[in-house]
């Protein structure tokens, strides 16, 4: 059974209010607030669980690319509010309609699964929501195994980092936790395929070594810090090397987000060439006669 809203006083329109606008509320609650269909289907498809699906019937219309069940039978209770409080609600100027309270999902790195050559990214200390969810939508193109969040003082479930990452903050299975978790979890033997450790990669200015120079094919760790400070001592201490991006204009580095992009597609390409080479040499080999 629906539940319709027409006040902008109801406790629930003031709740979701205050998720939008305070961490520590989402902290507290562990509750998330995602705006737009794309968001609210990307969330649901990846089983993220639903409290409320709120929907303004005016405004809102189905994709068939990102679909969005709101009966057949109900997953949530659906909260239909009208256009006012939909936009009260919503960032989005009464775009598309649709959002969802939900349940943040909060892993340790001990939770993760990797394949067998995993790629993982590690920020440590990113502030800025919005280039945390530029870094999740490079992750999930590149399908990355996880993307670690190393004493990362933004919120991923902050509404702008779910917004800029375009809900793939859902999709990207990532662990928030300290860099001495993280650390102590990757230099693990035991939790990696036949106790072989990744070769850890991280990006910095102070060296001569450019990226595409590095060895990205096999298990692989890339760690980023902050523009301002850079990474910590502790990461530069397990690193195995470290890279830079060449830069040739007059500013000497890129945006976290897109330094991360750069790294990532680069180890994407490697591993690409290595399979396709060894695919070839599979294919040209010959039977003794």
């Amino acid at each position: 059974m629906e539940e319709h809203i027409t006040s902008i006083r109801n406790p629930l329109v003031k709740q979701i209010l205050r998720l939008q606008q305070k961490a520590a509320e989402r902290k507290k609650t562990r509750l998330f607030v995602a705006e737009g269909r794309r968001e609210v289907s990307l969330a649901l498809s990846a089983n993220m669980e639903p409290v409320h699906i709120v929907v303004c019937k005016e405004l809102f219309a189905n994709d068939h690319a990102y679909p969005v069940r709101l009966d057949d039978p109900p997953i949530c209770p659906v909260v239909v509010v009208s256009r006012p409080v939909y936009n009260k609600l919503a960032y989005r100027d009464e775009r598309e309609g649709i959002l969802l309270v939900g349940k943040q999902r909060l892993l340790k790195p001990g939770a993760l699964q990797l394949a067998d050559n995993p790629l993982l990214l590690v920020l440590e200390g990113v502030e800025k929501p919005g280039n945390l969810g530029a870094v999740f939508r490079t992750a999930d193109a590149a399908g990355v195994d996880a993307l670690i969040l190393a004493g990362t003082r933004a919120d991923m479930y902050n509404p702008n980092a779910i917004r800029s990452s375009l809900g793939c903050v859902f999709t990207v299975p990532s662990v928030n936790c300290s860099s001495k978790e993280a650390i102590q979890w990757i230099t693990a033997p035991a939790n990696w395929k036949d106790n072989k450790t990744p070769v850890v990669l991280s990006a910095a200015l102070q060296t001569t070594t450019n990226y595409f120079d590095a060895d990205m094919t096999g298990p692989t760790v890339l760690v980023f810090g902050t523009e301002d400070k850079g990474l910590s001592a502790q990461w530069r201490a397990i690193s195995n090397a470290t890279v830079r991006i060449p830069m040739a204009g007059s500013i000497d580095s890129l945006n976290v987000a897109a330094s991360v992009a750069v790294l990532t597609f680069e180890a994407i390409r490697q591993r690409h060439k290595a399979t396709d080479s060894s695919v070839s040499q599979t294919h040209t080999k010959k039977d003794p006669v």
